[in-house]
């Protein structure tokens, strides 16, 4: 298990987030939702270990985040940002294969290659491999940036590890395919036994994939549970401040529909 006690990160005289509860198991998949500005990605930070907590602890079974070197975090959680960008003309080959220094001493130059490969496969990427990183769109980069987070990941994930991956925004910059692959393949990866923990904005996005919501509002837990629990009206007007709902269907993903006469009070 992965887990945040009354954890609060404060910056200056900012408080981004207070006294957070948060666990994980393997086998789930978490999102974490809320406004600009809620949190989101502080705490996913915090979970990652990359800032250091004013408050409480995160611990990945049993052992506190800041006791575990860089090598051995990167054995247990691999991380998709928000943001990555690479000014050197590496292709998309050297890109995915970054991730090969993590398990370099445990793996074979042929297991590693063959890792690379399954991501990129996963990831659609592997017409891309010799194409210099710098020249593709903002779309094909998030999704070779996903691919090199997977293949980081794959190793443990077969010597059935405990492991967790992180994503920030995954679906930022990708057409509305990708969008959902990329979910349902975060999705597939928690099936596979890996703890998943995405910050999203797209509420129909989360209703369609999670198993559990965190939604955050001015750095504070405001609900947590399954997505219908999280997602109703109320939560939404109270959360976000618009009436909207979302629509179940046998057919269909989940669907967000918000009123029409949303906005209209205030125009007047």
């Amino acid at each position: 298990m992965l887990e945040a006690n009354n954890a609060s990160v404060q910056v200056g005289q900012k408080l981004l987030l207070k006294d957070i509860d948060f666990s994980i198991n393997l086998g789930e998949f978490a999102v974490v939702l809320g406004p600009n500005g809620a949190g989101k990605s502080t705490l996913l930070k915090a979970l990652c270990g990359d800032i250091s907590l004013t408050q409480g602890d995160v611990i990945y079974h049993q052992q506190r985040v800041q006791d575990l070197s860089a090598l051995a975090l990167s054995h247990i959680r691999a991380v998709l940002t928000q943001q990555y960008d690479c000014e050197f003309p590496f292709s998309v080959q050297e890109i995915v294969d970054m991730s090969h220094y993590v398990h370099q001493r445990e793996c074979t130059p042929d297991s590693l290659r063959e890792y690379s490969q399954q991501a990129m496969q996963t990831l659609s990427v592997e017409h891309l491999a010799k194409r210099c990183f710098t020249q593709l769109s903002g779309g094909e980069k998030q999704r070779v940036q996903f691919a090199r987070v997977l293949c980081q990941l794959l190793p443990t994930l077969h010597a059935n590890k405990p492991c967790y991956l992180m994503i920030d925004e995954p679906t930022a910059s990708l057409d509305l395919y990708h969008q959902y692959q990329v979910m349902k393949l975060a999705q597939q990866i928690a099936k596979q036994g890996a703890g998943v923990v995405a910050v999203v904005h797209d509420l129909a996005l989360a209703a369609s994939f999670a198993d559990k919501v965190y939604l955050l509002q001015q750095g504070e837990l405001v609900a947590t549970g399954s997505p219908e629990e999280v997602l109703s009206n109320a939560q939404l007007m109270s959360t976000y401040g618009i009436d909207a709902e979302i629509t179940l269907s046998d057919m269909f993903l989940p669907t967000l529909g918000v009123a029409k006469a949303f906005g209209l009070a205030a125009e007047k």
